[in-house]
């Protein structure tokens, strides 16, 4: 029996998590971010899986997870690169038929060079305006010269990112759906995309002609009052030790952990080595069976410990306890460690055994 921690990838809990999506949607057609690994459950099974369930548009973040997405779907579906072109890509772009998005002006006059002659781009590009998150984007105010600069390739897609979607009462969303719709005038006709998972349940406002969902597909984020979405993986670690730990005995590096009365303590196998933070130490939990185990004392490289004293009659060596998934929520584990969800899931290393259901 191996020993290592798992991650049972629910492959159709995420194609449902999709279809929720879609059905949330007023309008346009619903996307599917994937880089990261799919947000560290594998790229190429999540792919292959939405691909299946109806998706025809996917966002990476690097040319080469593209690449990788290219040759798992065959040529049908849409491809976009978020961080878009280095001007040594062109025949990978033109081979691989991908979307480059169009973050600045050096992108710019890249995509400029490659279009010489009027040779088009397989699948075009898209053009992305920062509207205010101020990280990746053209500037909004120089949308007509950029239209002008294009006209007769024009792009195939405007883009933008919302900075605040999880928080639906933020000034911020409406800012930038307007700006956005400012940017699109000089482009009569272009599509438009700003939703990400949060956008999706803003609403009408913020559909357009396609979505990005990211985090929502795996189970993760700010689901509206009534929306269920159902989790992308379980985690899962093995016990390997169970031992009595006597009043005023401490538990782990540097003694942070003081017993205040006999308790029963199991060792698991993970640690930060397998991407669980450093910072869930004391403050985070595991769920054994149907009994919430608090971990205690610090994470360390392959080890946590928990309490188990209400859960004695199932804490023994080979029994799994359960990280992540449909008992022990993502959003909660990550915020016990003062992080998000994203950071969970793609921080999960190689040493945690990917198990891939359908």
């Amino acid at each position: 029996m191996s020993l290592r921690p798992r991650a049972r990838i629910h492959l159709s809990n995420i194609a449902d998590n999709w279809r929720t999506l879609r059905a949330m949607q007023t309008s346009g057609v619903t996307g599917a971010v994937i880089k990261a690994d799919a947000y560290g459950h594998g790229l190429r099974q999540v792919a292959e899986t939405l691909h299946e369930a109806g998706c025809d548009h996917f966002f990476v973040a690097h040319s080469h997870e593209a690449e990788i997405t290219r040759a798992m779907l065959g040529s049908h579906p849409n491809i976009y690169v978020l961080n878009g072109p280095s001007p040594d890509e062109e025949a990978l772009y033109r081979e691989n038929a991908l979307i480059p998005v169009v973050n600045s002006s050096f992108q710019f006059r890249t995509m400029a060079d490659w279009l010489v002659d009027g040779v088009k781009m397989p699948r075009g590009f898209a053009l992305h305006f920062d509207t205010g998150l101020n990280r990746l984007g053209l500037p909004a105010r120089d949308a007509q010269d950029l239209a002008e600069a294009s006209e007769g390739q024009s792009p195939i897609l405007l883009m933008s990112h919302l900075a605040c979607a999880e928080d639906s009462d933020a000034a911020m969303n409406a800012h930038q759906a307007t700006l956005l719709e400012t940017v699109a005038e000089a482009f009569p006709g272009v599509p438009l995309s700003l939703s990400n998972s949060g956008g999706v349940w803003l609403g009408a406002d913020y559909h357009h002609a396609l979505s990005r969902p990211g985090i929502a597909l795996y189970g993760g984020g700010i689901a509206p009052m009534g929306m269920t979405l159902k989790p992308g993986m379980t985690l899962e670690a093995p016990i390997l030790q169970v031992r009595l730990v006597e009043t005023g005995e401490t538990v782990g590096y540097n003694a942070t952990w003081r017993a205040e009365n006999e308790t029963l303590v199991a060792t698991l196998a993970i640690g930060y080595g397998d991407g669980l933070p450093r910072s869930a130490s004391n403050k985070g939990f595991v769920m054994l069976g149907e009994k919430r185990c608090a971990i205690l004392g610090r994470v360390s490289m392959d080890l946590i410990t928990i309490d188990v004293t209400n859960a004695a009659d199932l804490a023994r060596p080979g029994v799994y306890a359960q990280l992540i998934g449909p008992d022990a929520a993502l959003e909660e584990q990550a915020a016990l460690a003062g992080t998000i969800g994203y950071e969970l899931t793609t921080g999960l290393t190689p040493r945690v055994k990917r198990i891939y259901e359908t």
